[in-house]
């Protein structure tokens, strides 16, 4: 699911929960990182938006520590990123996200994955 993987890490899974939400809904992206033959630790998630002043979302975790994988094939459990719209000015307005999951204290891009999320603006 990743858009690389060093066959160190993958994605177990990763999934916006919606893609459309209205102004005064949230959305959450789930993320559960895998590793295959070799421990892990420093794993860390960056998420972004092109809102780059984060004038219209909140991430309420831009960045995010994930438990070291100490076995083969063992994950980091689900870990959840909600976004929140304010200040939507106009009916609707679309937003890139990018989850990127970083080893050895974020020096390593592993992974890479982006979502498309549209935001309407709740009418009064």
């Amino acid at each position: 699911m990743g858009i690389f993987n060093k066959k160190k890490l993958a994605f177990e899974k990763i999934e916006l929960s919606k893609s459309k939400i209205n102004s005064d809904e949230t959305a959450t992206i789930t993320v559960n990182v895998k590793n295959f033959k070799e421990k892990i630790d420093d794993i860390s998630v960056i998420t972004k938006t092109d809102d780059a002043s984060n004038q219209y979302l909140t991430i309420n975790k831009p960045s995010l520590r994930l438990p070291s994988l100490v076995f083969p094939d063992s994950n980091t459990g689900s870990q959840e990123i909600t976004i929140n719209p304010y200040n939507i000015p106009v009916h609707k307005m679309e937003f890139k996200i990018s989850v990127e999951v970083y080893t050895d204290n974020a020096k390593k891009l592993m992974l890479k994955k982006e979502f498309d999320l549209t935001v309407t603006k709740k009418q009064m």
